[in-house]
């Protein structure tokens, strides 16, 4: 390989940065953070045994110091967790179905207001939904609390692609990000891509991402994107992904993959000033500027992903092929 070159499975190791738990070094660098903890069932009783909770993510320490809690929560520095415990103060019989929702958003404006945490400073009024509950209740986080707590996020991408209508091959639409992006500006990215909000179904999200960064018809992107996959990583934050205030954050994410066969002349065109251009490359055009690291991180991985879906990388030309298989399809685990 060229040298200043990376190898597929080492653009997914940039991305996927958490070691694995059965890893010796997943259990060394943990234990440094605090865990965020929920009910695995909202209910009163069992507020004190370990077992009743959950981890949903992680906190770096910095933050667990700076945050200004509130009596919702109960922090535990010997054991390092954070939990919300059944208020003891509700009445028997009270749902208090919101209860951890909100106490999460007081925290949150309150922290804003005081801006003791930096990433804060991004707030854009969008929630996301807490994944991992055992009982499946809906409890919702601001989209940049969500670093802060260290929790799973969801995204929604779309791999655009056509196919040539004199000579018949494969090209694929890459946008470049503006340079005026707060992270990863002016990298390659995947086609069009957004987190899903609490109220959205993927579709929804996919079709509304469409129409803001591409330019792309809501209606027809509903009735021709087709679900192909998802892919997970857990991310440790550098510089790259917010500056020198979020270095150290836990950001595990699972992207839903949606395939777009796209007409030859439907032009995707920048819109809401996220993407500076959008690029008709070549599958061989595209692997060159992912092994020179031209992507975002995790869009490296979405494009990963469908050269092998469609051929493009295979056990015949890919020594990692395996791995790089395995390795892009990470089930998220604290």
């Amino acid at each position: 390989m060229a040298s200043g070159t990376k190898t597929y499975l080492e653009l997914v190791k940039e991305c996927d940065t958490l070691p694995y738990p059965d890893e010796d070094e997943f259990t060394r660098l943990t234990s440094e953070y605090y865990r965020f903890r929920l009910k695995k069932a909202w209910k009163q009783g069992d507020d004190d045994v370990n077992s009743a909770y959950t981890t949903l993510g992680y906190i770096l320490p910095s933050v667990a110091a700076s945050m200004p809690w509130t009596d919702k929560f109960r922090i535990d520095h010997d054991t390092k967790t954070i939990s919300i415990p059944w208020p003891s103060t509700a009445a028997p019989g009270d749902a208090l179905s919101d209860y951890e929702t909100q106490a999460i958003e007081e925290v949150l404006q309150l922290a804003r207001s005081r801006d003791s945490i930096p990433i804060l400073r991004k707030w854009r009024h969008e929630h996301y939904r807490l994944r991992g509950l055992a009982d499946r209740r809906e409890v919702r986080i601001a989209r940049a609390g969500s670093a802060v707590f260290g929790v799973e996020t969801v995204g929604v991408h779309i791999l655009g692609y056509c196919y040539d209508k004199d000579h018949g091959g494969m090209k694929l639409w890459i946008p470049r990000r503006s340079p005026q992006k707060q992270t990863f500006p002016s990298m390659l990215d995947n086609t069009v891509g957004g987190g899903l909000m609490a109220d959205e179904d993927a579709l929804g999200c996919l079709a509304r991402e469409a129409r803001e960064e591409a330019s792309l018809p809501e209606a027809w992107v509903r009735e021709h994107a087709r679900p192909v996959s998802t892919i997970s990583y857990f991310s440790i934050r550098d510089l790259r992904a917010g500056g020198p205030l979020e270095v150290g954050l836990l950001q595990p994410a699972t992207q839903i993959l949606y395939d777009l066969e796209m007409p030859p002349d439907m032009i995707p065109l920048p819109s809401d000033g996220e993407v500076a251009e959008f690029l008709l490359w070549t599958p061989e055009q595209t692997m060159k500027a992912l092994r020179e690291g031209q992507f975002k991180l995790n869009s490296a991985n979405a494009w990963i992903d469908f050269l092998i879906r469609h051929g493009y990388i295979n056990m015949q030309n890919e020594p990692d092929y395996m791995e790089l298989v395995a390795r892009i399809h990470r089930r998220l685990k604290f």
